[in-house]
């Protein structure tokens, strides 16, 4: 990796060939063209503890085995004043069951990874800066996802199979 590369603060897991000039991308198919090749099954990653200020997932951590082991990577390279941002198909999402997706996720799918919530799930912990569930822009317009993001739980054992979701976003901070 370049050392113009290393100095970056920003990472971007799964670029799928997207350029990002302001950040270090990784994708594990290398005709991608990111700055980093590797397997994200493959922990640790090859980045330094600390190193980042701002992490994107952006539909990456549905394609992968082992959610756990990926908190923890991103809990040991995101800053303690860092962000990490995820986007993962909601798991009502007429893309959510392809044959590469292994994990899926509701609104409540990172609970036991934020440190106000009390879980069976230990280890590294992040603050929740927000989260949201989208949806398709004929939802929006009758303004069901306001409706649906102030009442998640009504939403997710209710309603969520009639009237699916698109994606689930939130925003983290690791609390070190």
């Amino acid at each position: 990796m370049a050392l113009e590369t290393m100095k970056k603060d920003k990472l971007v897991l799964g670029s799928a060939g997207k350029p990002q000039p302001d950040a270090i991308t990784v994708d594990i198919d290398p005709e991608h063209h990111p700055d980093v090749v590797h397997d994200l099954h493959v922990v640790p990653w090859p980045f330094e503890t600390n190193q980042f200020k701002e992490i994107t997932c952006h539909h990456v951590l549905e394609h992968l085995n082992d959610l756990y082991a990926v908190m923890g990577e991103l809990h040991r390279i995101c800053r303690a004043d860092g962000t990490v941002y995820i986007e993962v198909p909601h798991h009502t999402s007429w893309c959510a069951k392809t044959p590469d997706h292994k994990l899926y996720f509701n609104y409540f799918a990172f609970d036991g990874y934020l440190a106000t919530e009390k879980t069976w799930r230990t280890g590294k912990k992040f603050k929740l800066i927000k989260r949201e569930i989208s949806f398709h822009r004929r939802f929006r317009t009758l303004g069901l996802h306001k409706l649906f993001n102030g009442r998640p739980m009504n939403y997710e054992r209710f309603w969520a199979h009639i009237c699916p979701a698109e994606h689930f976003k939130i925003w983290l901070q690791p609390v070190k």
